[in-house]
C-alpha cells in the first residue's frame, strides 16, 4: 500500500512546473515535503486528491494503492472521487477558513463529512465527532466549535477542526498541507503528535507539507526536498540533515536568532490604554492591554490559539470595538479621527484578497485610493518597488490568488500593505506561511523599511523564535491577558 510517482511532469503549455523522476510514500510512514513558496509541494498533494486544475497538464505514472482499491487519479472518474475523498484519501488544506463553508456551523459540517461514507444515528455520530475533536486539541471547548460558524474560531481551532474533519473515516492515506502553520508550538507539538499516534495505529500513510524544518526533522520518517519544481534530495531525515544538499543547508542556516541592537523607548507613537473585548455572548477576548511604542519599534505579541492576538490587531484596525480603553495616535484618540496610516497583514492570505483581481489589479486599486494623484506609471514603479522588495515572483504579476501558492498569496498581502507607505504596520502571523529562506528574506525587508522610515511594527505570532528575532519587546497573552511567559516556553 501507499503511492508510487514514476517520470512524473505537471506543466502549463509553455512552463514545466514540477518533475518527479521517482518517489514513493510507504504505508505506515511519515514522508515530508519541504522546500520554497511555489516549489510544487501543494500541487502534488492536490494532483494526488484528483484536484489538478484544468489548465495544467500532467504525464507520466502515478498510482494510488490501498487495501480497499488501487487507482491513478489522474484518469480516476469522478463519480469515483465521491468513494475516495474523505474515506481512502482525507485531505488537511493549508487555508482552513478558505476551506469550510461561512455559511455553516461547524458541528454541521463535521456532520455532512461523517454522513457521506457512514450512516448512523445522529446521536452515534455526534459522539465520534466530538471524540475526534477531542483527539486534536479541542476537548475543552468541543461543544462551542460544535456551535460556531468559522468565523468565531481562532485561526488555530480552525486548523484543528480541519484535521478532525480530514480524519473522520481513518483513511490509509492522509495529505497534510501545512497543517501546523497556524498553530502555537505547544498546540503544534500536540496536533502533530495526535495525528502521528492516529497514522501508526492505523497503519496509514501521511504525507506532510510543511516549510518548519525544524519540526520535520522531529517527526518524519523521510525528507523530500523540492525547489522550483525539481527534486533537490529525497531519503531518511539522517540522510537529508546529516549531510545536507547546499539548499538543505541554506534552510538550516535561515532560521531565525535573537534580535540584537534593540530600540529604546523614547515618545509615545502609539498608546493602547485599557484595552478590554467583551462579546455579545459574554466572551471575554481581552483584558486589562497596556502598551506603549515608540517610533521604530516592534513589539512582539506571542500566546496561545485563541489567546487574544487577533482580536488586538482587529481592535487597532478598527475592525472591532473595544467594550473598554482606548487607542492614541501622538496622543489623539483614533476614533475621534480620520483613518491613520496603521495598515494590516492578515493571518489567512486567501480570504483577505479578491479572488477576481490579478496581483498588479490588487495593488493598483489601492494605490488609486491612497496616492489619486499619481499617473499611471508612477502607480507601475511604486507597485514594482514593493513587489519587488518582498520578492514576490514577476510572472506572477498578472495572475490570480488562485494561481498562486500560500506563501506566494502572503508575500503579496505584505507588499499591499506597505505600498500604502503606513506609519505602523500590524502583522498577524505575516511570515507563518513562508518556508525559512523567504521568510528570513521578508524579515531582513521589514527591518531595512522599519529603519528607513520609522515604521512602528506589531507582529503577531506563535512563533517564539521569530518573536525573539524581530522584536524590540514582547508580550505574552495568555485567555486575553497579559501574563508571565510559561516556563516551558523559556528554553524555546
Amino acid at each position: 500500500m501507499g503511492i508510487t510517482i514514476d517520470n512524473f511532469v505537471i506543466q502549463t503549455s509553455n512552463a514545466e512546473l514540477l518533475r518527479l523522476p521517482h518517489w514513493n510514500a510507504k504505508a505506515g510512514k511519515i514522508h515530508a515535503i519541504i522546500g520554497e513558496s511555489g516549489s510544487g509541494k501543494s500541487l502534488l498533494l492536490k494532483t494526488i486528491m484528483g484536484l489538478l486544475p484544468a489548465d495544467l497538464n500532467s504525464k507520466g505514472d502515478l498510482n494510488v494503492k490501498t487495501a480497499e482499491m488501487e487507482f491513478n487519479p489522474l484518469n480516476c472518474a469522478e463519480d469515483k472521487w465521491l468513494s475516495i475523498r474523505g474515506k481512502e484519501i482525507g485531505m488537511i488544506f493549508q487555508e482552513p477558513l478558505s476551506a469550510l463553508n461561512p455559511q455553516m456551523r461547524c458541528g454541521a459540517q463535521l456532520e455532512e463529512a461523517w454522513f457521506i461514507h457512514k450512516q448512523s444515528t445522529k446521536k452515534a455520530s455526534k459522539q465520534a465527532i466530538l471524540k475526534r475533536l477531542s483527539q486534536v486539541g479541542l476537548k475543552d471547548i468541543a461543544d462551542r466549535v460544535w456551535s460556531s460558524y468559522p468565523h468565531q474560531l481562532s485561526g488555530g481551532q480552525r486548523q484543528r477542526l480541519m484535521i478532525a474533519m480530514s480524519t473522520l473515516h481513518n483513511p490509509p492515506i492522509i495529505l497534510a498541507d501545512e497543517p501546523t502553520t497556524a498553530l502555537d508550538f505547544f498546540s503544534r507539538k500536540t496536533v502533530l503528535e495526535d495525528l502521528i499516534e492516529l497514522v501508526k495505529e492505523l497503519g496509514s500513510t501521511l504525507i506532510w507539507v510543511s516549510h518548519e524544518l525544524d519540526v520535520v526533522q522531529d517527526y518524519a520518517d523521510t525528507i523530500t526536498v523540492l525547489r522550483k519544481g525539481e527534486l533537490i534530495d529525497t531519503g531518511s531525515v539522517k540522510q537529508v540533515i546529516d549531510t545536507p544538499h547546499p539548499y538543505v543547508a541554506e534552510l538550516l542556516k535561515a532560521l531565525p536568532l535573537p534580535k540584537v541592537g534593540l530600540i529604546p523607548d523614547g515618545d509615545p507613537h502609539i498608546e493602547i490604554r485599557d484595552i478590554g473585548k467583551v462579546y455579545p455572548n459574554k466572551t471575554r477576548a481581552l483584558q486589562g492591554i497596556n502598551i506603549n511604542l515608540s517610533k521604530g519599534q516592534t513589539l512582539g505579541v506571542v500566546g496561545t490559539s485563541g489567546s487574544g492576538k487577533s482580536t488586538l490587531a482587529k481592535i487597532l484596525v478598527a475592525l472591532e470595538s473595544p467594550s473598554e480603553g482606548k487607542v492614541c495616535i501622538e496622543g489623539v484618540h483614533i476614533s475621534k479621527i480620520p483613518p491613520t496610516g496603521i495598515q494590516m497583514v492578515f493571518q489567512d492570505p486567501f480570504s483577505s484578497l479578491n479572488r477576481r483581481h490579478t496581483a498588479i489589479q490588487a495593488m493598483d486599486e489601492i494605490l488609486r485610493v491612497r496616492f489619486p494623484s499619481l499617473n499611471n506609471s508612477e502607480r507601475e514603479i511604486k507597485m514594482r518597488r514593493w513587489l519587488e522588495g518582498v520578492d514576490f515572483p514577476s510572472h506572477l504579476w498578472n495572475k490570480r490568488p488562485t494561481e498562486m501558492s500560500g506563501g506566494q498569496r502572503q508575500r503579496l498581502c505584505i507588499a499591499k500593505a506597505l505600498c500604502t507607505e503606513p506609519e505602523i504596520l500590524i502583522l498577524d502571523e505575516a511570515v507563518a506561511a513562508l518556508d525559512p529562506i523567504v521568510q528570513q528574506q521578508v524579515l531582513e525587508t521589514l527591518e531595512r523599511l522599519q529603519h528607513e522610515n520609522g515604521l512602528v511594527y506589531l507582529f503577531i505570532t506563535h512563533d517564539l523564535q521569530v518573536a525573539k528575532h524581530v522584536s524590540d519587546k514582547w508580550i505574552y497573552l495568555d485567555k486575553g491577558r497579559v501574563s508571565e511567559l510559561p516556563k516551558e516556553w523559556m528554553n524555546i
